[in-house]
C-alpha cells in the first residue's frame, strides 16, 4: 500500500529522499582526528625544513672558517719551509764559496731552480753586484741585498722572497736571494 501511496504523490517521495540524505559533512568535519594529525605533521615538516635550512647555512660557515684557517696554516709551514730551504741552500753555497767553486754553486743553483716552487735564485756578492742568477738579464746588475746581515722574508705579489746572508769565517761573503711561488 505504501508503494501506491509514493506513486500516487510523487512530491512526498521527494520529501522523503531530502529527509533521508542529510547534509554530508566535510572530510575534515567527519576525520577530526586524522586533520589534526595531518596539521600537526604538516606543522612539524615546516619545522623541520626551517631548522634543516639553518644547520646547512652554519655547517657551511664552519667549512668556510675551517677552510680558511687551513689556508693560513699551509701558508704559514710553506713560509717556514721556504725559510728552512733558504738557509740550506745558503749553507751549500758558503761552504761552495768558502772553496772558490763558484762552479758547483751554478750547479747546485740549476738543480734547485728545478723545484717547483722556486722562481728565481740569485747569488750576491758584498758589493751587491749579481754573481749567478737563475734569470740571465738580473746577471751582473746591482741590488740592494749586498748589506743584509739577517734572514729576511718578503710577501710581494704571488711572491715569496727569502734573502739569507753569505757568512764567512770574519765577514759577509754576499747573500743568498730566492723567490718562490705561492
Amino acid at each position: 500500500m505504501e508503494e501506491i501511496n509514493q506513486q500516487v504523490n510523487p512530491e512526498n517521495q521527494d520529501n522523503k529522499n531530502t529527509e533521508e540524505k542529510p547534509k554530508k559533512k566535510s572530510w575534515f568535519k567527519r576525520n577530526v582526528g586524522a586533520t589534526i594529525v595531518m596539521i600537526i605533521m604538516l606543522i612539524a615538516i615546516i619545522y623541520l625544513g626551517i631548522n634543516l635550512m639553518v644547520k646547512q647555512k652554519q655547517h657551511k660557515e664552519e667549512i668556510a672558517d675551517i677552510n680558511a684557517k687551513n689556508a693560513a696554516i699551509v701558508d704559514s709551514l710553506k713560509k717556514d719551509n721556504f725559510t728552512w730551504l733558504t738557509k740550506v741552500f745558503t749553507w751549500t753555497v758558503r761552504s761552495e764559496m768558502l772553496r772558490e767553486n763558484l762552479e758547483q754553486v751554478n750547479l747546485y743553483s740549476q738543480e734547485f731552480i728545478k723545484y717547483q716552487y722556486v722562481d728565481n735564485i740569485k747569488v750576491v756578492d758584498p758589493s751587491g753586484r749579481v754573481i749567478f742568477t737563475s734569470d740571465m738579464k738580473d746577471q751582473s746588475v746591482i741590488t740592494e741585498w749586498s748589506n743584509i746581515h739577517k734572514l729576511a722574508v718578503i710577501q710581494k705579489d704571488n711572491k715569496t722572497i727569502i734573502a739569507s746572508p753569505i757568512l764567512g769565517n770574519d765577514k759577509i761573503l754576499g747573500a743568498v736571494v730566492i723567490e718562490y711561488k705561492n
